[in-house]
């Protein structure tokens, strides 16, 4: 099961540089899709963002949310985070060497918790703490 971080997410719905590869690979990796509430959450943010900024119209951005979201219920695992993963994400965020921001944390913790066995994301820090956790990263 590969964990599939938000960064990967925007793009599968909202057009950037990285769209079309993570959609190939989100159509031919046959890897089961494993994303949590916290996703949901981002991903949600990630869109009001790009609105914000005038990046996105918001019709669209309501769109690409209602697509996201069928998504996660048709194809995805979804994790909801307890208190232990919480309290290891505070860990993870704590340590400065890993340079995580609160957020990338949780995520590192949630597919730890879930014996994810891979990570797709774009972020590089969050990259470098997984690969120090022992995750694998998957490239597209």
């Amino acid at each position: 099961m590969v964990y599939v971080d938000t960064s990967a997410l925007v793009p599968a719905f909202i057009r950037e540089p990285n769209s079309e590869a993570v959609l190939a690979w989100i159509e031919t990796s046959g890897e089961s899709l494993l994303v949590s509430e916290w996703t949901i959450t981002e991903f949600s943010s990630a869109a009001a963002i790009k609105v914000r900024t005038g990046e996105l119209a918001s019709a669209l951005a309501k769109q690409a949310r209602m697509r996201f979201l069928e998504f996660v219920r048709n194809y995805c695992a979804l994790a909801v985070p307890q208190r232990t993963e919480f309290r290891r994400a505070a860990e993870l965020a704590a340590d400065a060497d890993l340079k995580l921001r609160a957020g990338d944390a949780l995520h590192l913790a949630i597919a730890e918790a879930t014996r994810a066995q891979g990570i797709l994301c774009f972020d590089e820090a969050m990259s470098a703490g997984a690969r120090s956790m022992g995750l694998r990263i998957v490239t597209v």
